[in-house]
């Protein structure tokens, strides 16, 4: 295509992939299934927190976790990790955050696994929509946790 003499091509010479949203209601204490089974199988899922929607990955899963950094940017200082139990939090290199929305603790507990995360942009503050992420990174996830819009409430000592 040409346009004031100059040449765009596309820039990504792949078919987008079709992306699973599924809505969840924050005040069920159960996970979905196929979140589950994503995040075991070294997935990406976008999900909620009291600040945002965040991108994250079974952060013991080191070939998941720079597949988070690939797609969202993120360096290793801009991860954080979750977990669920002090159990799955003793499986961490370092102190886990703490996390109190229900949707990602659910899905922490049926997996059995702590997770890594980062916003998108990274550094930035998390989207307040699942929707917000998504037009972020696109088909770069493999699943989407829609809890509705958060309301910003941040986490005590963190600015």
């Amino acid at each position: 295509m040409s346009y004031y003499q100059l040449t765009f091509q596309a820039a990504v010479g792949r078919q987008p992939k079709r992306l699973a949203i599924i809505r969840v209601n924050p005040e069920d204490s159960s996970a979905p299934r196929k979140a589950v089974d994503v995040l075991r199988a070294g997935g990406l899922i976008v999900f909620p927190t009291e600040e945002g929607y965040l991108v994250g990955c079974d952060a013991l899963d080191p070939a998941a976790v720079q597949r988070l950094c690939e797609v969202t940017g993120a360096g290793s200082e801009h991860l954080v990790r979750f977990a669920a139990t002090r159990e799955q939090g003793a499986r961490l290199t370092g102190l886990a955050r703490p996390l109190a929305h229900p949707v990602p603790l659910a899905l922490m507990r049926a997996a059995d696994l702590p997770m890594a995360a980062t916003a998108v942009p990274p550094g930035a503050l998390p989207p307040p929509t699942a929707q917000h992420a998504i037009f972020i990174v696109g088909d770069g996830v493999d699943l989407v946790l829609d809890a509705g819009p958060v309301r910003r409430q941040p986490v005590a000592g963190r600015r």
